[in-house]
């Protein structure tokens, strides 16, 4: 297996995860909505911040709606249980 198919099934994985666990944390909580902030700095997550457009991809598959803002560099993530 080459190294660019490892890093894509790393990648892959990571983006499952983390959709996995926004939805759990949902779940868990008993909640409809839910938030995150991501940002592009040291003492952020900066791979989190770099897959978000692919878990919020993933995280519309399983039907949650999302919506961003983005206040001084920080993107606040929302997501919604798409209900209707």
């Amino acid at each position: 297996m080459s190294d660019l198919t490892t890093l894509i099934e790393k990648r892959c994985a990571y983006i499952n995860e983390k959709a996995d666990n926004i939805v759990r944390g949902m779940i868990s909580r008993n909640v409809t909505t839910d938030t995150l902030a991501t940002c592009d700095a040291p003492n952020w997550d900066r791979e989190l911040h770099s897959a978000m457009y692919e878990i919020v991809k993933k995280l519309k598959e399983l039907g949650i709606r999302t919506n961003y803002k983005i206040n001084w560099g920080v993107t606040d993530w929302t997501f919604t249980v798409i209900t209707d």
